[in-house]
């Protein structure tokens, strides 16, 4: 039911512009055009979004992990993230410890797990807020926290946060927020990383 809802939003939508154009009632233009465009795009992203956790739940995902450095897995997410962050005017602050040691993970999945929290602290941020990416040591491994200075969580929610399609505010519309199913595809992917 979740799933068919989330396709039935974006479908709705591009069905209704495009028999608009064809009637007449809609004029054709670029707004028109990126509407549906961008409708499209979301559909797209959410049908891969539900093919990998599918996937990821089926146990067909593999995570081939490697000796790496934190750093370069950061720095390369962080320059993906900055034109994002500079269009909301956000600051990303990157704290990495110098002497953090080599971890054994998957830089491609580690890079989605990272763009997961971080698409996630973009959209909840206001203006002139700082998103910030640290990791430490700590006991044999390294935490990464990705801290925002956002509206939060209110801890009634905290239980239901990696569970598919929930959403804290239920008046946010698809448009603005994400597919829902980010943070459980983060979390089958750091568990993946025995995390």
């Amino acid at each position: 039911a979740d799933v068919a809802h989330e396709l039935r939003t974006p479908l709705t939508t591009i069905e209704g512009y495009m028999e608009g154009l064809l009637d007449g009632m809609i004029q054709p233009g670029p707004r028109t055009y990126s509407l549906v465009l961008r409708e499209s795009a979301r559909l797209q992203r959410l049908v891969n979004e539900l093919a990998l956790l599918s996937r990821i739940e089926a146990g067909e995902i593999q995570v081939r992990p490697r000796m790496l450095a934190l750093a370069d897995v950061v720095t390369a997410v962080s320059e993906q993230i900055m034109p994002l962050c500079e269009a909301q005017h956000l600051r990303l602050v990157v704290d990495l410890p110098r002497d953090l040691p080599p971890i054994w993970a998957d830089p491609d999945r580690l890079s989605q797990i990272l763009l997961n929290l971080l698409g996630n602290a973009l959209r909840y941020t206001p203006v002139g807020g700082t998103i910030t990416i640290s990791a430490r040591p700590l006991e044999g491994a390294v935490q990464i926290t990705v801290r925002d200075t956002g509206i939060g969580i209110a801890p009634e929610h905290l239980p239901h946060l990696f569970e598919r399609f929930y959403r804290v505010d239920k008046s946010r519309t698809r448009s603005s927020g994400g597919t829902g199913i980010g943070l459980t595809i983060a979390r089958h992917l750091v568990h993946a990383h025995g995390g």
